[in-house]
């Protein structure tokens, strides 16, 4: 009744309020609402869907994340999205029914969720706005594996600020021979031309690790690698730039065997976690002989006598009273760390390693395998071939040089 009241009088005063105070009252409220607004009024449904006050909403919006989470159960024959938003609710999938496997999540940005239908070798796409219940199939990836199989094929998904366009990215590594090098190849969607396009990859001889998608820092996506071949192994981290579409190697520091390490954003910033990979019994304390109990957390910054002026260093370490491990970021602010709990299963825990604190949280069901991204609510259109450049502008000026990832 509110809402409707409030209609009413915004449409009673749309001829006397100033635009940019309209704008701004509009921009407060949900897209939920914003949809219901459209429908009953033309004005207000260009004034919705026009490139400033699609911008200005954003801006709104990305103050107050939530989390966007893949679950599922051991087994994997349980599965669900969900968002968590203060409440936590399952989001319908789209497609779902069509498909031979449930969605992988590649990256989730400025409201766009980009999703992997495929069965194997993300081979298939779709942009998906939760909010606005929009979602575009992706046309088919050119680099195919009709010529020679598929060894490892690593995902991203991102925002180029400066070309105001979205981007998904797919580095395949092909099998070889025991004493050949793999060959690697990439090629980039834009989410403006609605096409893919092959890139040089000049990264050498190496295969990004199974399993991981690319992670948003700082205008660029980055993966884990291994160096392959004739070189030796050698662990370092693949780094592609969103604006140049330019690959780079970045080193990482030396760990043992036995240490796992995921990549994270912090504060604008490259991170590392290092954790232990040995398995416990979650329900009993005899886990196998040697199991640490420890995070540590490392960040690529300025340094003169590091390669290209950086380094790695140590920002802080946590000690937990059991075996845990990071499964995502909250917000670029904060580690989200699964906290395997002695008889009473797994509860998630929220860790600043800037200040050493840390609270529990609840995401979902931590007793399930989870996949969290931060999301924010944004009326960004899933298709930006067919609207205007003053979008993307617009876009780019709210962000003011941060992507909401």
């Amino acid at each position: 009744m509110r809402s409707k009241r409030r209609l009413r009088e915004l449409m009673a005063n749309k001829g006397t309020l100033p635009q940019e105070t309209l704008t701004d009252i509009l921009s407060r409220l949900p897209i939920k609402s914003l949809t219901r607004f459209q429908s009953v009024s033309k004005p207000f449904s260009a004034l919705i869907k026009s490139p400033a006050f699609i911008s200005a909403h954003l801006r709104r919006s990305s103050r107050h994340f939530s989390f966007f989470v893949r679950h599922s159960n051991p087994y994997g024959s349980d599965c669900s999205f969900l968002l968590n938003n203060n409440q936590i609710s399952d989001v319908e999938v789209p497609l779902l029914g069509c498909l031979t496997r449930f969605p992988k999540i590649v990256g989730s940005c400025n409201g766009l969720v980009c999703l992997d239908i495929s069965s194997c070798y993300a081979r298939g796409f779709v942009l998906w706005n939760i909010a606005r219940k929009q979602y575009s199939c992706l046309p088919s990836p050119r680099i195919n594996d009709s010529r020679r199989p598929f060894w490892m094929v690593s995902p991203g998904f991102g925002f180029d600020r400066k070309k105001n366009d979205y981007k998904v990215v797919r580095i395949v590594s092909f099998g070889c021979e025991k004493d050949e090098s793999p060959v690697v190849m990439a090629e980039v969607f834009s989410w403006r031309t609605f096409c893919w396009r092959v890139i040089e990859a000049r990264i050498g001889a190496c295969v990004t690790h199974e399993g991981q998608n690319g992670v948003v820092i700082n205008g660029g996506l980055h993966w884990l690698a291994n160096s392959a071949g004739k070189s030796g192994i050698q662990k370092f981290i693949v780094s592609f730039d969103l604006d140049t579409e330019e690959f780079r190697r970045i080193p990482i520091p030396d760990f043992p065997a036995g240490i796992c390490v995921k990549i994270m954003g912090f504060k604008g910033s490259l991170a590392l976690a290092f954790y232990p990979s040995k398995e416990v019994d979650v329900h009993s304390r005899h886990g196998r002989p040697g199991v640490a109990d420890w995070i540590e957390f490392c960040v690529w910054g300025d340094d003169s006598d590091g390669a290209d002026g950086k380094c790695w260093t140590k920002l802080s370490s946590i000690q937990l009273t059991t075996v845990g491990y990071p499964v995502g970021v909250a917000n670029e602010t904060g580690l989200i760390i699964k906290k395997l709990m002695e008889g009473q299963g797994a509860q998630f825990i929220l860790f600043d390693p800037s200040n050493q604190n840390y609270r529990g949280m609840h995401i979902c069901d931590a007793s399930y395998s989870c996949d969290v991204h931060s999301y924010v609510e944004s009326l960004v259109p899933v298709n930006g071939g067919g609207h205007d450049q003053a979008i993307e502008e617009e876009l780019s000026e709210a962000l003011d040089g941060h992507d909401i990832c």
